[in-house]
């Protein structure tokens, strides 16, 4: 039977990522799951940016039209 992957985090990917750059053996559920979970985090982090731009741009709208308000 085969052994369940045990890829559960970004840590344990990242792992398999370096063994199969450094050509040793990486099961191919632990492929697949590294995959999938390196996957996500890329999308994760992409929306997190966007929002995060997006915040810094109404911000700066609302900075920007308090001081036009006194003037400045």
């Amino acid at each position: 039977m085969a052994s369940r992957s045990k890829i559960t985090n970004i840590a344990a990917a990242l792992r398999c990522a370096s063994q199969v750059k450094q050509g040793k053996a990486c099961s191919m559920a632990d492929a697949r799951a590294t995959l999938m979970l390196l996957d996500t985090a890329l999308k994760t982090s992409r929306r997190t940016a966007r929002g995060l731009k997006q915040q810094f741009t109404q911000s700066d709208n609302m900075v920007t039209r308090l001081m036009a308000k006194i003037g400045l």
